[in-house]
Parts: structure tokens; sequence; C-alpha cells
């Protein structure tokens, strides 16, 4: 996220907002993303993008920023309050425009379908903000047609400056905190490092909590504001305890995370979000150790969404439990990158992405059917030959199955399969 010295009416958190003017103020995950994911579309090549990330975290920062740079028209709609009509509208009257669609994830699937055409035709560049992942809240032919960049929630020391910045900005623009120092402010010296610590990541909330603090008069008023603050926003802030809930089953403790998958639910969270991180969870950190756990999740998920609550507690806690007990693996969730990094190393030096004629269609009559072979396996490499030279360089398979559980098994008999070619069986 950028700050910048321009002053302006309102909170201190959009009295700060960005400029180009102030990159060095850039915070977090968002200064890496302006720099390298959005360097091609500020000097060349426009695209769609999804900007997903916890709030307070520069979404908005980023995408007021590319408007600024490219001197496009920004038109800034909220998927709260605006629907098709006013993104019809927006494009009618803005061709070319940049189209900020904030809180994206509020458009229904129907209504989703309305961007298809501005997307495919770039009628207008749509950049979508959202706090939930664009794989579960998006549809597929959306996600085909948009860049989906992830922006991390700020630390603590990102907070620390940004706070620091803005009591900066105070001392200098209102008259009452001029000429001062921090000594000089009637409030407690640990205030900016105990916003930064429970502030989870959020900029937006931690100066906003600031500038109600810094204007307390007696000690005991900023002790009242800073715990009411942070009874708030613990209970909006449902990251924490889902976070918490994950890690929990991550960490084999059924208990902990039925506790903060509870605790959550009490606190007003929406059972499907949970059941939602459940499903990801089970593909992610459960994997081939135990492919029963997707199943047992994506069953959950549909049980909580068609009986509802209360009584949706049950399969959440049935499938929180054996995520946390069950063994886990990685492993599959890992290959992503490697195979990813593999596809990057050959297009930075021209390689070729080709498969193998043999399994394209053109090579069918080369193709060696499988089953005609012993075990239903032939020995072929099936990967790009550029490809396979990179993996033969690195040593390393993409997918390395643990010792665990099914993947053990699957471990297993890809070792004994792959040792040594085999022989055509005769018909």
């Amino acid at each position: 996220m950028i700050i910048t010295d321009k002053k302006e009416k309102g909170l201190l958190s959009e009295r700060l907002r960005p400029s180009l003017a102030k990159q060095n103020y850039l915070l977090g995950s968002a200064k890496k993303i302006w720099e390298r994911d959005l360097k091609q579309w500020r000097n060349s090549h426009k695209f769609h993008i999804i900007l997903w990330g916890p709030p307070g975290s520069g979404k908005t920062t980023l995408a007021r920023m590319l408007g600024e740079d490219s001197g496009i028209h920004f038109v800034t709609l909220s998927a709260v309050r605006d629907g098709v009509k006013e993104i019809k509208n927006a494009v009618e009257k803005n061709p070319g425009a940049l189209i900020f669609i904030d809180e994206i994830h509020r458009l229904s699937r129907n209504q989703q379908d309305i961007l298809l055409p501005i997307l495919e035709y770039s009628e207008a560049w749509i950049i979508g903000a959202t706090t939930e992942s664009p794989t579960t809240e998006l549809s597929p032919p959306i996600l085909s047609r948009v860049r989906s960049i992830y922006i991390t929630p700020l630390n603590e020391d990102d907070i620390t400056q940004g706070l620091l910045h803005g009591y900066e900005f105070l001392k200098n623009n209102e008259e009452e905190f001029q000429n001062k120092s921090f000594d000089e402010f009637k409030i407690n010296k640990q205030i900016i490092p105990k916003i930064s610590q429970m502030s989870g990541g959020d900029l937006r909330f931690a100066l906003n909590l600031f500038e109600n603090i810094i204007h307390c008069k007696t000690e005991d008023e900023e002790n009242d504001v800073f715990k009411n603050s942070l009874k708030a926003f613990t209970n909006k802030n449902h990251y924490d305890f889902i976070s918490a809930m994950i890690k929990s089953m991550r960490g084999s403790d059924p208990d902990a995370a039925l506790f903060y998958a509870i605790t959550a639910l009490d606190k007003g969270e929406d059972p499907i979000f949970i059941a939602r991180r459940c499903v990801i969870f089970a593909s992610e950190d459960v994997g081939n150790a135990d492919p029963q756990a997707l199943s047992l999740a994506v069953n959950a998920y549909k049980a909580i969404e068609c009986i509802g609550m209360p009584e949706g507690r049950i399969p959440l806690a049935q499938v929180v439990t054996y995520l946390a007990s069950t063994m886990k693996s990685n492993k599959a969730y890992l290959a992503i990158e490697r195979v990813r990094n593999w596809r990057k190393q050959a297009e930075e030096n021209g390689y070729s992405l080709q498969p193998p004629n043999e399994i394209t269609i053109k090579g069918k009559s080369q193709y060696k059917y499988p089953h005609n072979f012993e075990n239903s396996f032939v020995y072929f490499d099936y990967l790009p030959k550029d490809i396979s030279k990179i993996k033969q360089k690195e040593r390393v398979a993409a997918y390395l199955p643990s010792d665990y559980g099914t993947e053990l098994r699957l471990k297993n008999r890809l070792a004994d399969l792959w040792k040594k070619p085999n022989k055509v069986e005769n018909n």
C-alpha cells in the first residue's frame, strides 16, 4: 500500500491515500506486485485483473495507482451496492475506461455473466477486488479471462511504518499537533506497537484507530477507545479464527480446530465459508495421504448447503475433526509450483512447450497404449523434450509422494514402475 502526504477530508486512512509521487511508501507485498506483476500492464500490455487479499492490504491502492499511471478514466463501483445495470452503464458511458469493482465476489454467478463480453472484447479494463479466493467465488469463464494476483497481509513492521507516517502527517497538517514531539502527545508511548500487533495486517483499521486514540485527552479515554476497538475488530476479523482453525488441523489437534471453527460460527461466521476452507485444506494439506478427505470435505460442504443451520454444525464438526486427525501430505500442492517453475524457465529461455508427437492427436499411430503393457504401464517420457531436460538437470521430480497413508503406496508403485523400461505384450 502507498501512503501519501496529500491532505484530504475524511478519515486518516483516506487522507493518506496513495499517489504515484510517493511510491517509496509502498508497503508489504503490494510493493513487489507494483514493481513486478503490474510492470507489464503499466508499460505496454494491459489485462484484466482480480486483486485478492485481506482487508487493508492494498487492493484499492494498486487499482487507483494503475488508473493514475495510465491516465485512463477511472470508475469505481462496489458490488455491495452496484449490480448489472450499474456495470453496463459504467461501460457504455466510459468505453475503454478502467472499471474498478470492489467486493466483486458479492456478484452472483448470474450477475458475473455481464462481465464476460466486457472481458472478452476489452470494452473496458476490469479490475476486481475481493477478500475471498477467486477460485471459489468467481465462475470459471471469468477466471479464464483475468489474471488473479494475491496480496498478503501487512506484517507488524509494515503497520508500524504506516502509523509513524500517519503521526508525521498529523503533526505537519493539524494545528493541534504541530511542533509537538511524540512525548508531548497525551497517549501511551506503546500505543503504536500495540496497534500494530492487533491490527491483523489491516493498515486501514490501524490508521483509523490511531487517529481516534491520538485525539484522546486522557490515558483513561485512550484505554477505553483501544479496548472497544479491539473488541469490535476481534468480532469482525474472522480471518484470525479461520487461520487458527486451519493451523490446528494442520497440527493434528482436533479439539483446537473444532474450538476455533465453532467460535467463528458462534460469532456469526458463514458456515459455508468455513466448509469451503475445509475443502481447500483437504487437498492442500491432506492430499494423497488420504484421498478420502477431499470427498468427505466436499460432501460436508454440500450437506451444510442443503440443511443449513443449526444442524449444519454437525457435518462441519465431522469434517473438521477428521481433517485434523488424519495423515497429512502437501506434496501434490508443492508439485504445482515445481512444474510452474519448469514452465517459466522454458519460456524465459525460449524453449518449446509442445508435447511429444507420440501423445498428440497427430501422433496417435505412434502412441503406445499402456494397457497393452505389463501392469498397464509403458516406459515413456511424456514431458516436452525441453522440460524433461530441465527436470533432469534439477534431478528431482515435481511430485514427491510422502511416506504416509495412501501416498506411501503411490510412492512405492511409481518407484517400481519407473526403475526400468518394459516390453510390449504379445496380443
